[in-house]
């Protein structure tokens, strides 16, 4: 029987997998999950909903009679954590959101307190490619210890566990066997330097996580394609995990933009714009430096193969646009949004928006920004205010791609895009213009599954590759230069004020 490799993306907004035979034409099965938003910036979700979500989906999209261990890759939404129950694997917590900001205060003292001694910024992101940000696992993880009554005691005497979605679900699936995490998602909890790709306990010293290094034991730290992989027996499916990462890492490699000097964009619930740099770990002030994907030589003793990339979040794309829609009280799908806004009749641009709904990510990084229009509010209509929150995601992802070096950025090649909001037109045109670049979404509805999916296969046989995927819509760019920069100059200093720098 042919070998089926399936892909399963743990995603912000829901659960897909999806499998990835030769023919291209794998099934795919999504659910949704729920997200709680709560006041003071609090975003979480149920870890043993999110399980349930993937059982069930990996049911539907696997064939039915399958008799063999199908091999298994695992991307998930990045620097989300839980404790966990050693014995039963019932969570002890919620599962703390990427989006969630609860750490934000611990942030702001370890930045008053580093003042006298030096950068803290700075050694954050020498040691983790990262900024120090509540965004990251850390101080989420730090919260908890505080705030949840006898965890810390449990976590001392070894019968809580803590981990990213990932560890946890492996966990539970290897039936308790494998308490593991990836090197990409590892770098997420800002505790993991990148240099040694291994656990650093000063780190973890630094936000006051030093129980979790004195607890009986830490997540094992692995390269993403895994050297002995893991039958997953709890599954109740034939599934052996091959590979894990994170859930952009994944959209890159599905969207077959492998090698050096491409560039993806993944608008989802927030937009990540990522810059392939191969196997040269570039630090760029204002990005992240992301781990994208490792793995072991075949021989004794070869040395390890590490790729990296140069990264910029944006905190919010679709949750901006459904900010906007609650506050202006309107029902309006992301499926509906061109038709909408062709009702825009007014002068263009009165208004502007800053996406700030989680913050601001790259390359200016303030948790402290709020979501606000500026310009002629009094004048402007539900539908200005509606594309220009979709306008302003583009503007943050121009943002970012300004912010890096040119060297790193291949010269004009297109940008492969993914995520729900590319069914939006008015953002892909909006984005082409800006950049001065076209635009390009491949037929892989799933592009994060399907990386998923490649990963568990010979690296050999993915990297370095573009694959002759069909391009379902190619987007060009319809205005000059000269008025793309115009344009761009004219967000900044209205959104950020007129000394800002570009």
């Amino acid at each position: 029987m042919r070998v089926m490799p399936a892909g399963l993306d743990l995603g912000s907004s829901s659960v897909k997998a999806v499998t990835a035979p030769p023919a291209r034409a794998g099934g795919a099965a999504r659910r949704r999950i729920a997200t709680r938003r709560l006041p003071g910036g609090r975003v979480e979700h149920d870890a043993e909903a999110i399980l349930g979500a993937a059982l069930s989906a990996l049911r539907a999209a696997l064939p039915r009679r399958s008799r063999d261990l199908e091999p298994l890759g695992l991307a998930t939404q990045r620097s989300t954590v839980l404790f966990w129950d050693r014995d039963t694997g019932r969570p002890l917590t919620p599962a703390y959101s990427w989006q969630d900001l609860r750490g934000a205060p611990l942030v702001a003292r370890l930045r008053r307190e580093a003042r006298s001694g030096g950068d803290l910024d700075e050694t954050i992101g020498r040691r983790t490619g990262l900024r120090l940000s509540p965004h990251y696992s850390a101080s989420k993880l730090s919260w908890a210890l505080r705030h949840v009554r006898g965890l810390r005691r449990r976590v001392a005497s070894g019968r809580a566990l803590w981990g990213t979605l990932g560890t946890f679900l492996v966990w539970r699936l290897s039936g308790g066997v494998v308490y593991a995490v990836d090197h990409a998602n590892a770098q997420r909890t800002l505790l993991f330097d990148l240099d040694s790709r291994s656990w650093e306990p000063e780190l973890f010293d630094t936000f006051g996580l030093g129980a979790l290094v004195d607890a009986p034991a830490l997540p094992a730290a692995l390269p993403t394609t895994l050297t002995s992989p893991v039958c997953l027996r709890r599954s109740g499916l034939p599934l052996r995990l091959c590979a894990m990462t994170g859930d952009q890492q994944a959209a890159l490699i599905g969207l077959g933009c492998r090698a050096e000097g491409a560039i993806t964009i993944n608008y989802g619930s927030g937009a990540f714009v990522l810059i392939s740099t191969g196997e040269r770990l570039v630090r760029v002030p204002g990005l992240l430096t992301t781990l994208l994907a490792s793995w072991r030589g075949d021989r004794p003793g070869a040395r390890p193969t590490v790729l990296y990339a140069v990264e910029g979040p944006v905190n919010a794309a679709a949750t901006a646009i459904d900010w906007a829609r609650k506050r202006l009280r309107l029902r309006l799908r992301i499926a509906d949004l061109d038709r909408y806004l062709t009702g825009d009749r007014g002068p263009p641009r009165r208004v502007h928006f800053l996406p700030a709904v989680a913050g601001l990510g790259a390359p200016r990084w303030d948790s402290e920004a709020r979501a606000r229009f500026a310009g002629d509010l009094r004048r402007a209509g539900p539908r200005e205010l509606v594309r220009a929150v979709v306008e302003s995601i583009a503007f943050r992802c121009t943002e970012i791609v300004r912010a890096a070096p040119p060297r790193d950025v291949s010269s004009g090649v297109s940008i492969l895009v993914a995520g729900g909001l590319t069914r939006c037109r008015t953002l892909l045109q909006t984005q082409a213009d800006l950049l001065q670049r076209p635009i390009v979404v491949r037929e892989t509805p799933d592009a994060t599954g399907l990386g998923a999916a490649l990963l568990t296969r010979d690296p050999a046989g993915w990297w370095g590759r573009h694959d002759a995927a069909t391009d379902r819509l190619s987007v060009l760019p319809r205005i000059s230069r000269d008025e793309a920069d115009a344009r761009y100059v004219a967000w900044v200093k209205a959104v950020y004020g007129p000394e800002a720098s570009r």
